[in-house]
């Protein structure tokens, strides 16, 4: 009996011993301190290759906790080369000439790193000690760039390109920018053929640095089109594990991998997500997950024990997905909530021991959901936190001066107390048609400016709008659509059925040269837009009235002067600038609004910079026809209507399905752009909405979204300069968006962006950096309220944004 007590006893221990979880204590995130990492020299040894890992982008207290492993590795096991979870191609760009740079290095990397303050750490690290960083990613940022390297390139080494060069710039294009590969131009047969004759015959090149790199760069390109073409639906971004993203991680991994051959002696820390650095998804519980094949399985496979998978996990109860807050409890008898019950808010548990070998539920493979697996299998070890916080926007010193608030004028002051009187409306209904055809013309605009009113006709040309007595005696409606004569009507005799007059007539008979068509028009424009604008850097001063109207009330108006730095067409930024006068005209959002990115960043009005009918390689996409215009000062020009049915991004610049059309104006002496008129018609169905993932924070409204109409206009004007350069002088952007939830109760906003040009400087010009964060030269209240600067602007200044620039 004794003998049996005591077999029972040791077997009891060695269950006991085989549940129980060894851990080593951590110290906070943003610890000086890295003592508390010793173990990892055990733990690690003499592997090559350390793959840090996290669950989701979101939590900055993960970032530092990382960057502290970072330190660590490299100060005390000597590793020295930093992979990054970003383009390789564009990491390889920014070192190419210079040694590592702290500001081309974040806008290397992905912006769910480098915007963060939580990062700058690491990036502050890497400088000091000039790590060496490379990117992995077969994604590209700098798409454009490298396009134009893509085919400087092939020209250079004397690889011919069988297939049109313009159709295949603009395939690239929709796959590294859209993610997305239609057949409109090519066939994917021809496209990938021709991908894998270049990379072959780069291959029997010499084995130099840089055709090896190309090598990598046109197989992630190769990689990105497969993906792009085979699927078409997009995996649920809160379960990666699924057989849709195999493609992208078997290049990454064979990116590291062939770095890897060419530097057998580099020791490599490689940061990544959880999903990318999974060992084996084999003891997943769950079908599709096991099909799936991560990056991290390929590596171990071919290192084996040279490499050592580190995950990073966390117990909140809640996750931001696709901008809205999720509930994620943690579930009991999970792996997160027997870490939770040790009571010690940072930990580190090695996989190599007999309790990591049984199934646990857990949530590293998924945001929002718990699958079982055994962990020993997934990674090597785990950083947990019981509470990760969410990371904070990379802040540059500032200079704003905080006692400045929002100063509305004494008239506006007393006429925004004014109570509205309480009246009953009604609803008029009315319909918009063509006069000539008797057409319903959809999204045309109805507006009572007076009162507050914007509404936009649905698909058929209807529209209600609210209306009280009061309103019918002086209100004042005006209705407008694209390629149609404005009418201004008194509300007292507006009829049910309002007909605009075609403000233009088409040319399609009529032949102008025998060699001029809208096509060969347009190449002429686009080739000399090099030419007829400028290139070099510049400053002007811009002075924008911006108007927020929800739900028939005005929410904000105000008045603003920037100075602005522009570096010419070509840029790959906004232009950048700093606000010098702001007059506060109505501002129901308080201290809500802060700078001019949450204003002015949201449109990208200069079309000649960012459209793509003025792509050089895109404009003959379109459908172009020549119009005539009953202004007699277009006379001297072309003008070109413009349209196309390619409703992807990389023609349209909307990630939802649009109508997007308008016009182009194109001086007939020397084949300048003056003016081009965009328009995007949209009515986003339930199916859409959740489709596209439209999730507007600039509404609140109760329920769910069962549909969404929009209606944008961007105007942009170009006004010869004295050096013979032709800049934009007036922008003016305008949307209207009306939301329906799934009570039936609408909801309206209106948004627009008036921007006039003057005092253009090419001349000793200001560099004024780009405030990236918005927390400097972008805030609304670094200055005071000038009454005098505003008397003298309105009185004096006007003269020079009426064309005398």
């Amino acid at each position: 009996m004794r003998t049996i007590l005591v077999i029972m006893f040791f077997f009891s221990l060695q269950f006991h011993n085989a549940q129980t979880l060894k851990i080593e204590k951590l110290n906070v995130s943003n610890s000086k301190n890295n003592d508390d990492l010793s173990f990892l020299k055990e733990e690690i040894k003499d592997r090559k290759m350390v793959m840090l890992g996290e669950l989701t982008h979101q939590y900055g207290t993960i970032f530092e906790m990382k960057t502290r492993v970072v330190e660590y590795l490299h100060k005390e096991l000597g590793f020295t080369t930093f992979a990054m979870e970003s383009s390789m191609y564009d990491l390889w760009k920014k070192n190419l000439h210079q040694n590592f740079n702290p500001v081309d290095f974040n806008n290397a990397v992905y912006g769910v790193w480098s915007k963060t303050k939580e990062f700058q750490r690491l990036v502050n690290y890497i400088d000091k000690h000039q790590l060496k960083v490379i990117g992995f990613d077969s994604q590209i940022s700098y798409t454009n760039e490298f396009i134009d390297d893509f085919f400087d390139f092939c020209e250079s080494n004397n690889i011919k390109i069988k297939l049109d060069e313009e159709d295949m710039a603009i395939v690239l294009e929709g796959v590294l920018n859209d993610n997305s590969f239609e057949e409109y131009d090519m066939k994917f047969s021809a496209y990938e053929k021709e991908l894998k004759r270049i990379i072959k015959k780069i291959k029997s090149f010499k084995n130099t640095e840089l055709n090896y790199y190309w090598v990598q760069f046109l197989k992630g390109v190769l990689a990105a089109s497969r993906d792009a073409y085979v699927n078409t639906k997009e995996a649920p971004s809160y379960d990666f594990l699924s057989p849709e993203h195999n493609i992208r991680d078997a290049q990454m991994s064979d990116n590291i991998l062939s770095y890897i051959e060419r530097h057998p002696s580099e020791k490599i820390i490689l940061w990544a997500d959880n999903i990318h650095i999974i060992n084996s998804t084999a003891s997943i519980k769950d079908s599709k997950s096991q099909k799936f094949v991560s990056m991290g399985n390929h590596i171990k496979n071919s290192l084996g024990n040279d490499v050592y998978s580190l995950a990073t996990l966390h117990a909140n109860d809640s996750i931001s997905y696709r901008k809205k807050w999720s509930k994620t409890p943690i579930l009991m008898k999970s792996f997160e909530n027997e870490l939770v019950d040790l009571g010690i808010p940072n930990l580190f548990v090695s996989s190599n021991q007999e309790s990591m070998k049984i199934q646990r539920k857990n949530r590293l493979v998924s945001y929002l959901n718990f699958y079982e697996s055994r962990l020993d299998q997934l990674h090597d070890g785990y950083i947990f936190m019981k509470h990760a916080k969410d990371s904070e926007p990379y802040i540059a010193k500032s200079t704003i001066n905080n006692q400045y608030e929002a100063v509305v004028l004494d008239s506006l002051q007393k006429e925004n107390k004014i109570i509205r009187k309480k009246t009953e409306n009604t609803i008029f209904k009315g319909k918009v048609i063509d006069l000539e055809t008797k057409a319903a013309i959809p999204y045309a605009t109805v507006i009572l400016k007076k009162q507050e009113i914007y509404r936009v006709c649905d698909i058929n040309g209807n529209f209600a709008i609210p209306i009280s007595k009061q309103m019918k005696k002086d209100a004042i409606v005006d209705i407008s659509s694209m390629g149609f004569t404005p009418k201004t009507i008194p509300l007292n005799m507006l009829s049910d059925i309002i007909y605009l007059n075609p403000s233009v007539e088409s040319l399609e008979e009529v032949v102008i040269k025998a060699y001029k068509t809208p096509l060969s028009v347009m190449k002429i424009a686009v080739r000399n837009i090099k030419n007829n604008n400028p290139t070099t850097p510049f400053n002007y001063q811009k002075y924008t009235k911006v108007k927020i109207n929800i739900n028939d009330k005005d929410i904000l108006d105000i008045d603003l002067l920037r100075k602005e730095y522009d570096q010419g067409y070509r840029q790959l930024n906004r232009s950048t600038g700093r606000v010098d006068q702001i007059k506060w005209n109505k501002n129901d959002f308080g201290n809500k609004i802060k700078n001019t990115h949450q204003l002015l960043g949201r449109y990208r009005q200069n079309a000649l910079r960012y459209s793509n009918i003025v792509h050089r390689r895109k404009y003959k996409k379109f459908d172009l026809e020549f119009i005539k215009s009953k202004n007699p000062d277009y006379e001297g020009l072309y003008v070109i209507q413009f349209k196309t049915n390619r409703n992807k991004w990389n023609y349209t610049n909307r990630g939802y399905p649009t109508n997007y059309s308008g016009k182009i104006y194109i001086n007939k002496e020397d084949f300048s752009i003056v003016k081009i008129i965009e328009n995007w018609e949209t009515t986003l169905t339930k199916t859409d909405i959740e489709k596209y993932g439209f999730y507007d924070t600039r509404m609140q409204y109760s329920g769910k979204l069962e549909e969404v109409k929009i209606k944008e206009e961007n105007t942009c004007v170009y006004n010869k300069h004295n050096d013979g350069k032709y800049y934009g002088y007036e922008f003016f952007n305008k949307s209207y968006l009306e939301y329906k939830n799934n009570k039936g109760k609408l909801y309206y906003y209106m948004f627009s962006e008036d921007s006039s040009l003057f005092d253009v400087e090419s001349q000793d010009v200001e560099v004024i950096d780009y405030d990236h964060h918005h927390q400097n030269e972008t805030i609304l209240r670094r200055v005071k309220f000038n009454k005098d600067f505003w008397d003298s602007f309105s009185n004096t200044l006007y003269k020079k944004i009426n064309g005398k620039n």
